[in-house]
């Protein structure tokens, strides 16, 4: 008889999602907030590693985005603070220029576009547009994802030859955390590399940060994943990013 071929993470963690479903209710909402509790926990352990390795006063703040639950959380000093919905590309992860993917790795937010504006206000690398735009609530409207409203936060890669420097530069290429018109798609993969969200909740997340505040982008496949990237420290690589950069 032949041996049975393990499952990957990926394909066990669906089997793990498919046998709780079968749970009580209850059984699954109690499951849901200890899996909470764990993740900020470990969140927290994995900022306060960060913060002694890229070391700025912006440090107590820390973004995690999970592109594997589409969701973007704010802890300040270790404590967790708020979350939204997000929406990351819908081309996968990926590092390098031009592949519209959202890349992951640890970054710092080093500026802030639009500031003072309305939330309706139409955004793109330089500043304001001078045009504004409505919410789009229809799911599935992927042309009003390229419109970018309310508030920019450029981001930085802190990671040499993973996503800063050369063709892999977040910088470079454009790739921020933003507001977008399409909020009926938040919640699933609808960008081109960008972190989205609703336009309110990106001008809330600008006005909670400090300048300079640190940012993890992680796949979160198969539960929590450690930090990504070549540069994180020992003892934290994701070997599984690096094969898939």
């Amino acid at each position: 008889m032949p041996a049975r071929r393990s499952a990957g993470p990926e394909a066990a963690a669906g089997e793990a999602r498919v046998a709780e479903r079968r749970l009580p209710a209850r059984v699954r909402r109690d499951l849901a907030v200890l899996r909470a509790r764990w993740r900020r926990r470990a969140f927290a352990a994995d900022w306060r590693r960060l913060a002694r390795r890229y070391p700025a006063p912006g440090d107590r703040d820390f973004i995690v985005v999970d592109i594997a639950r589409e969701r973007l959380d704010l802890f300040r000093d270790g404590r967790y603070r708020a979350g939204w919905r997000v929406s990351t590309s819908r081309f996968g992860v990926g590092q390098r220029r031009g592949s519209d993917r959202t890349p992951v790795g640890v970054f710092r937010v080093v500026g802030e576009l639009g500031r003072g504006g309305p939330a309706d206000q139409v955004l793109n690398a330089a500043g304001p547009t001078g045009r504004f735009a409505k919410p789009v609530l229809a799911p599935g409207h992927l042309a009003a994802s390229r419109l970018i409203v309310g508030r920019i936060l450029l981001l930085e890669g802190l990671q040499p030859g993973w996503n800063q420097g050369g063709d892999v530069d977040t910088l470079a290429r454009d790739i921020f955390i933003h507001g977008t018109a399409n909020v009926g798609m938040l919640g699933r993969p609808a960008s081109r590399g960008c972190v989205q969200m609703a336009p309110g909740a990106v001008i809330r997340l600008a006005r909670m940060i400090l300048p300079g505040a640190l940012v993890m982008i992680t796949r979160g496949v198969g539960g929590l994943r450690r930090i990504p990237g070549p540069s994180a420290g020992p003892g934290n690589l994701d070997f599984s990013e690096i094969a898939k950069k």
